[in-house]
């Protein structure tokens, strides 16, 4: 089978969205990456059918305006008119759904929509399964953005102020390790700062979810780390009570990098394409 990489992207208005696709076949898989991380993490599905797995915005060639980020985020309805482009160019019917991450908070966006195509339904530690956190309402607040803003041009900042939260309690040890990763160089905190200030409309409709997934008969399952303090379980389990899916559960002992050597082979033993 065939698994070479090809480069597409779509566009709208001043929008466009890249992906790659891997391997060939009858069987579709669309895939998410996480923040950070590339399409080509899924590029080990091309052996089992065709992967078009999907850049998001600040990644890969994807692109999006930065002079929007403030006064017109992303809205899911634009990304969802530019992602049904993609399945009408592969000509994609019917397809297996796969969201690592950050990836996840899309995926949750656009599946009651989509529920009709989809074979399965596979989310790897998904961002996105509470629109009231701590974490998405400072994303739609105007004074934590501004705050935000002034801290790109100064990311170390962010570390000490990390550094003084963790030693009084206020933040986990593994997420104060997660903030200094992505402070530690300037251009990796600054997509992160993009990517949440940017992403805070794409949002899950939990009630549309729940009702869709009482009558949807594919595999839905949320994976999760025992370890991951980034994305708990805890998390997902209160998630999937609101969503009236709790035994969706499928937890794996490891973190919240799945992709890493460790960690890995535990991903793609549990990973279902039937």
């Amino acid at each position: 089978m065939n698994s070479r990489c090809n480069n597409s992207s779509v566009s709208l208005g001043d929008l466009r969205l890249s992906y790659s696709t891997f391997g060939n076949g009858n069987m579709h898989i669309i895939a998410f990456h996480g923040h950070g991380r590339s399409s080509k993490d899924f590029e080990f599905l091309g052996k089992i059918g065709k992967v078009i797995s999907i850049d998001l915005f600040f990644h890969g060639e994807s692109y999006f305006p930065l002079t929007r980020i403030e006064k017109n985020p992303l809205k899911t309805s634009e990304f969802y008119l530019l992602f049904k482009e993609i399945l009408k160019n592969e000509q994609v019917k019917s397809y297996h759904l796969i969201a690592f991450s950050q990836g996840g908070r899309f995926a949750l966006s656009i599946l009651p929509d989509e529920l009709n195509h989809l074979l399965s339904i596979q989310l790897i530690s998904p961002d996105g399964m509470d629109n009231k956190s701590f974490y998405n309402r400072m994303s739609r607040n105007i004074w934590a953005r501004n705050l935000f803003i002034k801290w790109e041009r100064n990311p170390k900042k962010v570390i000490r102020y990390a550094g003084i939260a963790d030693k009084l309690g206020l933040i986990r040890p593994k997420v104060h390790a997660f903030i200094k990763k992505f402070a530690s160089e300037k251009q990796t905190f600054i997509r992160a700062s993009q990517t949440w200030r940017g992403f805070r409309m794409i949002q899950a409709d939990e009630g549309r979810l729940k009702t869709s997934l009482a009558t949807y008969n594919g595999y839905f399952r949320i994976i999760m780390g025992k370890y991951d303090q980034v994305i708990r379980t805890k998390q997902a389990t209160t998630f999937l009570a609101r969503i009236d899916q709790r035994n969706t559960l499928v937890e794996l002992a490891c973190g919240h990098d799945f992709f890493n050597e460790e960690n890995f082979p535990l991903l793609k033993d549990i990973l279902k394409f039937n």
